[in-house]
């Protein structure tokens, strides 16, 4: 029984029933997909994915300038890692909903995982970026955040992060990718 809670193929038929098919090959901004993140973690409230959004792309965009000025990555690969395809979005989809639905993990919590579990493996582990824990932990509003929260999120990240499941999702998405 496959794990995916979306494919690329279902995403793919549905921009093509839309006619809309420069999304297909196009990178876009995290926040373009603001709903469907919504829809993923299955936030209460609405504008918790814009406000994780946000927070997410002010930590990226300070490693991004950070490897720029030492010539780690490049103005394309820049670009490039501050923007998502719908491919890459598939991928966060399938992990974000396991996250809520098997692992009950709160909704801002699965987020800022996914994003990091995400990144960690096909983002920065190509480019040589990296951000913290403590930093992946930072985009979850101070309100949300606790102390025992924070030591909770840590032990999930590498516990939960490695397992079997997470590591099927990612294989899974990825080769459907193809």
């Amino acid at each position: 029984m496959s794990t995916l809670f979306i494919s690329y193929q279902d995403v793919c038929e549905k921009i093509r029933e839309e006619r809309e098919y420069s999304k297909l090959e196009g990178l876009h901004k995290q926040k373009n997909f603001e709903p469907a993140f919504h829809l993923i973690f299955k936030f209460k409230d609405y504008k918790m994915a814009g406000i994780l959004l946000s927070n997410w792309e002010e930590a990226i965009k300070e490693e991004v300038k950070c490897c720029s000025e030492c010539d780690i990555i490049n103005d394309e690969e820049a670009y490039q890692i501050e923007r998502i395809s719908l491919k890459e979005l598939t991928t966060i989809a399938n992990l974000g909903r396991y996250c809520v639905t098997k692992l009950k993990m709160k909704s801002h919590i699965a987020m800022a995982f996914t994003l990091g579990i995400y990144y960690s493996t096909f983002i920065f582990e190509q480019t040589g970026m990296y951000l913290t824990i403590d930093e992946i932990y930072k985009i979850i509003p101070e309100n949300k955040r606790t102390t025992n929260g924070y030591k909770v999120f840590l032990k999930r990240f590498f516990v939960d992060g490695t397992s079997k499941e997470i590591l099927k999702i990612l294989s899974q998405t990825k080769s459907s990718l193809n």
